[in-house]
C-alpha cells in the first residue's frame, strides 16, 4: 500500500469534504441522503472549533482516500468524554485495504487519556462494517435509539 496518513481537516479540504459527504450520504451505508446544507453546517462547525466536531482526512500519497467526522460529548453513563464516530467513509478505490481499521486504531491512540469511550453506528444490513468493528473490539448496544426532529 502507498503511504497513508490521517490528519485534521482544514479549510483547504472543503471541496473534497463536500464531494465525499455527498458520496457517503448517497450510499447504502446510511438510511437516506441529507441536504447539502447539512454538509455546509458541519464543515463550518469543524472550522469554527473542535469543541464538538472534529474532521479527519485520509490521505493516500497525494490522493484523498476518505474522511471521518467525530462528535465529542460528556456522557454521564460513560463516566467521561465519549467520542461518537459519526461518519467514516472510504472511497471505493481504497476499500478493502485496511484503512477503516487503521483509522479507528489511530483515533483510539489520539484520544487515549482524553476520552473514555468510542461509539459508532451502522446500518443493520452493513455486515462488512459490523465485522470490522467487532474485530476491533466494539460491542453492539442493546438500545433502541429514537429521535425527534426539532426543525432544520
Amino acid at each position: 500500500m502507498s503511504e497513508l496518513t490521517f490528519r485534521p481537516i482544514t479549510a483547504a479540504d472543503e471541496t473534497d469534504f463536500y464531494a465525499m459527504a455527498e458520496e457517503f450520504f448517497h450510499s447504502d451505508a446510511v438510511l437516506h441522503p441529507i441536504p447539502a446544507e447539512y454538509h455546509r453546517r458541519t464543515f463550518a462547525e469543524m472550522m469554527r472549533s473542535d469543541q464538538y466536531l472534529s474532521g479527519y482526512i485520509f490521505q493516500c500519497d497525494d490522493a484523498v482516500a476518505g474522511f471521518s467526522v467525530t462528535n465529542r460529548m460528556m456522557q454521564h453513563e460513560a463516566g467521561g468524554v465519549m467520542v461518537w464516530v459519526e461518519d467514516l467513509y472510504i472511497r471505493p478505490a481504497y476499500r478493502g485495504q485496511g484503512l477503516g481499521s487503521r483509522f479507528l486504531q489511530w483515533l483510539e491512540e489520539q484520544l487515549r487519556g482524553d476520552a473514555v469511550m468510542l461509539r459508532l453506528e451502522t446500518e443493520p444490513e452493513n455486515e462488512r462494517a459490523q465485522a470490522l468493528y467487532r474485530r476491533l473490539g466494539y460491542e453492539p448496544l442493546g438500545y433502541l435509539q429514537m429521535i425527534k426532529r426539532l426543525g432544520n
